[in-house]
């Protein structure tokens, strides 16, 4: 009973917001540069060699068009695991843009914009509360950054997911099963910038068809 009135309750939420089914030109340019990603993991990991020359010992220093120098757990060396670990990977499927994905990670960049938590997790609430929500199921995978604000500074946060272990933001962001996403970003009270993506099999976060059996 609690859950459904709290689902009651974010839905309402959701449609006094303002209508978020067409991306913002920051949130396209992330969901461009994450399908840049997938497109070709290998040849992305060039892309991370300029990080390394940012660090003045753990401290990632803004570059232009950044507000704010990030203080990391590992430094260069995750920086350096994830060039070396990507250099391995195949292509993956490019995702599609799901509004409902979209509006559900905005309901959290909502919630977070006015609270200054962090995390997945909201009272009584977490990603797959939003999706049902929005109308849709639970079988979604949720990314999150703060601080980066550029489109490919969020794709690199995740890709070389600084002190979390087995790395699995990236682990998401390679996962072939997932194949639509949404991407809500907006003003976070103490790291400027929040970026939440939305990851599902299906358009709409309900459960993926069961696989065909080949006949013999």
């Amino acid at each position: 009973m609690r859950n459904r009135f709290l689902i009651a309750g974010l839905a309402a939420m959701a449609m006094s917001a303002a209508a978020l089914a067409a991306p913002s030109g920051f949130e396209a340019a992330v969901f461009e540069d994450l399908n840049h990603f997938r497109d070709d993991p290998a040849a992305y990991a060039d892309d991370l060699t300029g990080y390394r020359d940012r660090f003045d010992g753990k401290l990632l220093i803004a570059e232009e068009g950044e507000d704010i120098d990030i203080m990391t757990n590992e430094g260069v060396a995750a920086v350096n695991e994830a060039i070396r670990a990507l250099r391995s990977e195949a292509p993956r499927p490019a995702f599609v843009w799901s509004d409902m994905l979209q509006r559900a990670a905005a309901d959290h960049v909502a919630v977070q914009s006015r609270s200054g938590a962090v995390g997945h997790y909201s009272p009584n609430s977490d990603p797959g509360i939003r999706m049902r929500a929005r109308g849709g199921g639970p079988y979604v995978s949720e990314v999150i950054t703060y601080g980066h604000q550029t489109p490919p500074g969020v794709i690199h946060q995740l890709l070389i997911d600084d002190g979390v272990p087995g790395r699995g933001h990236r682990f998401s962001l390679l996962r072939s099963d997932l194949r639509y996403a949404g991407v809500a970003c907006g003003p976070h009270p103490h790291y400027r910038l929040m970026c939440v993506i939305l990851m599902s099999p299906t358009r709409d976060g309900t459960a993926p068809p069961p696989p065909q059996r080949s006949t013999p």
